[in-house]
């Protein structure tokens, strides 16, 4: 059975509130950023060097203008990991010269947990593995760099810099783990309320949450599109004939028919009872009652078995439309109905459009 169309369903809303997080924290990364280096060169430019100076001026500037770019594009990931890059430079820098009175190490505490908030597990790793690989050559190179660090000092503060990257990983790693199991259980439930679970197509909520707002938004892939709505003849007195369990065989033998008749990318829902609804993509009137003609000579030729040497042969009635835009998908839907009861009013087991009357 053809269940591509499920792979259509996505989770965007997920995403999209993973993708928020990921860019509330890193606004708030930026805000602070500027509002401390501008604080470090306002109240220290004359102590620090002035190559100090001018780097913290410049990833200032370089800071203002990543959000900018940011605000104007989405481009989260880039843009994180830039303005992640020149705090990690910055952090170096002043582990090169010590910053004021030798606390520059204290700065670095906090850059394991914004890297891996910021921008996940595997992408945080790298920048974080710099910036211990680059902590531990300035600390430990002899005759290395403008500060010294007293072997206490340096001991201590690599052991605590280790626990934070450390629970900083695990917690974010448990945190993806997590959300992705969150995602699937998700996804599980959206496609199975968009799913009829009687024949495993799509269901009426399907078409119209997911089909419908993409005609507009993607309408080169599907318009021109032809609209076939079946209806399976007498299907009550199926069920008042041989039993209901029957008549959940028959359905899910014409949707076998559906599947052999009609093309993958064809859109198959069932829109309730024993209607079913049709979406041909690409295919105008002419094709779509050709289409239509075929599958209602196929049904009624076709056996379905009902007991040991018994079977029954079912018809459907047909009504089809087209749309030309996204906008008339309401309209299309209502003249395919109205197109079904006159296939039905006509005695049935017959395709109707407005290409002609009756086939």
């Amino acid at each position: 059975m053809d269940q591509n169309w499920l792979n259509a369903i996505t989770l965007n809303s997920v995403d999209t509130a993973d993708k928020q997080r990921r860019a509330f924290t890193l606004f708030a990364m930026a805000f602070f950023a500027i509002v401390l280096i501008t604080s470090l060169v306002l109240s220290n430019y004359q102590i620090y060097a002035l190559p100090l100076t001018i780097m913290l001026v410049v990833s200032d500037i370089t800071i203002v203008l990543c959000m900018l770019y940011y605000f104007r594009t989405g481009a989260l990931v880039s843009v994180s990991c830039i303005i992640l890059s020149i705090i990690l430079l910055l952090c170096v820098a002043l582990v090169y010269t010590g910053g004021k009175e030798n606390t520059a190490l204290y700065w670095l505490m906090f850059y394991p947990i914004v890297a891996y908030v910021t921008l996940g597990l595997k992408v945080g790793s790298v920048l974080v593995g710099i910036m211990y690989a680059s902590a531990v050559a300035l600390l430990f190179s002899p005759n290395f760099g403008q500060a010294h660090y007293g072997q206490v000092e340096t001991s201590r503060f690599l052991a605590s810099f280790t626990m934070v990257i450390l629970f900083s990983g695990i917690s974010e790693y448990f945190r993806q783990k997590s959300h992705q199991k969150i995602a699937d259980i998700t996804l599980i439930e959206k496609r199975d309320a968009l799913t009829d679970p009687l024949t495993g197509l799509a269901n009426r909520r399907y078409i119209y949450e997911h089909i419908q707002p993409r005609l507009e938004a993607e309408a080169a892939n599907y318009l021109p599109m032809s609209v076939l709505l079946i209806d399976l003849d007498n299907f009550k007195s199926l069920n008042d004939t041989y039993g209901h369990d029957f008549g959940d065989q028959a359905l899910i033998a014409f949707t076998s028919m559906l599947h052999d008749k009609l093309r993958g990318t064809d859109i198959k829902a069932r829109y309730g009872g024993e209607e079913f609804i049709i979406l041909l993509p690409k295919a105008g009137l002419n094709i779509a009652h050709a289409v239509a003609e075929k599958l209602r000579s196929y049904v009624a030729e076709k056996q379905i078995p009902y007991d040991v040497g018994q079977s029954v042969t079912i018809t459907c009635s047909i009504g089809i439309a087209s749309l030309e835009r996204g906008s008339q998908f309401s309209k299309a839907i209502k003249q395919a109905d109205d197109n079904l009861y006159k296939a039905k009013a006509k005695g049935r087991n017959v395709v109707v459009s407005d290409l002609t009357e009756i086939s």
